[in-house]
């Protein structure tokens, strides 16, 4: 049942004036609820994310220079020493912003937040790319370093500054490497103090203005078998409480809480009460205000735009009973091929749909702008990227860049390309706006290898419509691909494991086709010539134009190409 059937229901059950009457209240009622969790319930908000956890790397294994054989040379010793000590130390990046409605002070906090590194210890840490100076000088001051271990020589209460834990640090390189005689060989039998041990960091009298934010980076080395290898710990523990208020890992947020819930609920409610008052008990079988005509309409073309007509073509059929309008999804030209072939006595049985105006079009087809569609740049989760320039893909998709780990810093994985086929205009589009040439070949069946051409430059695989190329994005990792940004935020909101990314610092939004985003073109309906007074097609392109289409399609992030006055949208020139 489709989101109207539903409304209609509704109004259909709830059609006297003391229903709609019950209706409207409730719909008030969840409407506000989300309302009032966020600014009075909990109006104060941080969120934290850990965006770097991994070892700094520098492996002992096979230190040398690289020769066979006799004349191999190994590492000097103190090399081996030292590369040692990196193997096991990582570094962490944390992210900390108030998300909220309000200033956050100091005695908001219930306890400060602190996070502890299970057995890793804090050998340094600093304050990164604060909103300001004032806002670095204020957490530098006030971080307070502990132990979590009970054996620990620094009590968990008895916090100690940043210029203690730096003093620590010669402290902590004499014990490692004793003291400085080559291959770390002591003068004295004395052994060295053991120095102290942190495991934590609390953010003590921390104040975040609205919209303030932070990261915290901090150096630790695994307590671990000094000559153990593999990868360190990756605990990271938050705790504190916020008074009012809450502190959140964004990695850990549910896509669907209650304030969502009620929200939508609210909608819904808020979409029957209309139809109730417009409508009143029942519809009539036919509506008067659309132009209806009888007979089937097939169109054809563009599987990322097919969904938005298909809901319009409901509703017009419903509005029309005697009239028959069906999508199908074949992709912007093969649609538009298809018309070009279809027998002119047919003509107004079949449209066409194209991303973009269509070099397929013959002299007999015309193109009617319909509305802009904008795409956005899909990334899997795994990859830990939601920015990219148009050099940086140009570089992917030629093969110039084969590994994320040349992008971003953190763990080798390969670039795996998620494409349409060759008959999409959303893959036309992207070629055209953002590339400037073609996506390259097909490489792969899995999207996983080569396992068509060995020697691809790409990791390259094609899918029929967006909806597969999404999920086989989101399914993939270290997957990239496309999709119209109505289609990728619905694969958002529904927890497929995607990122839309930025091009060039712009989001995939429609106000970012102004500030330079690149990755959009007009969507057209191609006809065999004028369509026939009386026709299905020519009172289903009327539709169209008419408000109720044009808001649906505003609503679904498709931007008409004719406003209500009936003048061409500037983007649609």
């Amino acid at each position: 049942m489709s989101i109207g059937q539903i409304l209609q229901s509704i109004a259909d059950v709830l059609g006297t004036g003391q229903g709609s009457l019950v209706l409207g209240i409730a719909a008030l009622l969840a409407i506000a609820a989300p309302v009032a969790d966020r600014y009075v319930i909990r109006r104060k908000r941080i969120h934290f994310r850990v965006q770097y956890n991994s070892k700094i790397g520098l492996t002992p294994v096979d230190l040398h220079d690289g020769a066979e054989g006799k004349d191999a040379k190994r590492a000097d010793p103190r090399l081996v020493q030292v590369a040692q000590l990196l193997d096991r130390m990582s570094i962490v990046v944390i992210r900390i912003r108030n998300t909220g409605s309000f200033d956050v002070a100091p005695e908001d906090f219930e306890t400060p937040i602190s996070f502890t590194f299970g057995q890793r210890v804090i050998w340094d840490a600093r304050v990164s790319e604060p909103t300001d100076h004032n806002l670095r000088q204020l957490v530098h001051d006030n971080m307070e370093f502990f132990a979590a271990a009970p054996d620990s020589p620094t009590p968990a209460g008895d916090g100690q500054k940043l210029a203690t834990v730096r003093k620590s640090l010669p402290q902590r390189l004499t014990a490692w490497l004793g003291t400085g005689q080559p291959g770390g060989q002591q003068e004295t039998t004395v052994p060295p103090q053991a120095p102290p041990q942190w495991h934590g960091v609390r953010l003590a009298r921390l104040s975040l203005k609205r919209k303030e934010k932070f990261k915290l980076v901090v150096v630790l080395r695994e307590l671990a078998d000094d000559r153990a290898s593999g990868e360190t710990s990756k605990e990271v523990l938050r705790a504190g409480r916020l008074a009012g208020g809450r502190i959140k890992d964004e990695k850990q947020q549910r896509r669907i809480t209650w304030p969502v819930i009620t929200a939508a609920v609210g909608v819904l409610l808020t979409g029957a009460l209309i139809a109730t008052l417009i409508t009143g008990a029942s519809r009539p079988a036919g509506d008067p205000a659309v132009p209806c005509a009888d007979g089937a309409l097939n169109i054809v073309g563009s599987s990322a735009f097919s969904p938005i007509v298909g809901t319009i073509a409901q509703a017009y059929s419903a509005a029309c009973p005697e009239a028959e309008v069906t999508t199908e999804p074949t992709g912007s030209i093969a649609g538009v091929r298809e018309l070009s072939a279809l027998d002119p006595q047919r003509r107004d049985r079949l449209a066409a749909l194209s991303d973009g105006k269509s070099g397929a079009a013959g002299g007999e087809l015309i193109g009617q702008s319909i509305a802009v569609i904008q795409y956005a740049v899909l990334i899997n989760d795994s990859v830990g990227v939601e920015k990219l320039t148009v050099r940086q893909l140009r570089d992917i998709y030629a093969g110039r860049i084969q590994d994320w780990a040349e992008i971003r810093p953190g763990r080798s994985l390969p670039i795996r390309l998620v494409g349409r086929g060759s008959e999409s205009g959303s893959r036309r589009t992207f070629e055209q706006t953002v590339l400037g040439t073609s996506e390259g070949a097909l490489s792969s069946d899995s999207c996983l290898s080569r396992d068509r051409v060995a020697q691809a430059p790409t990791i390259r695989c094609e899918r029929g419509t967006e909806a597969q190329l999404v999920a086989a994005v989101a399914a993939t990792e270290g997957a990239i691909g496309y999709a119209d940004v109505p289609t990728a935020n619905a694969a958002k909101i529904g927890g497929k494991a995607v990122a839309l990314a930025q091009l060039d610092e712009v989001y995939p939004e429609p106000s970012g086709i102004r500030q330079g985003y690149p990755f959009w073109t007009t969507e057209y309906l191609y006809t065999r010539g004028m369509p026939d007074n009386g026709s299905v097609l020519k009172s289903f392109i009327d539709y169209l134009r008419s408000p109720t289409a044009r808001a649906e399609l505003q609503d679904k992030g498709y931007p008409p190409c004719i406003d209500q006055h009936g003048q061409l949208h500037p983007l649609c020139r």
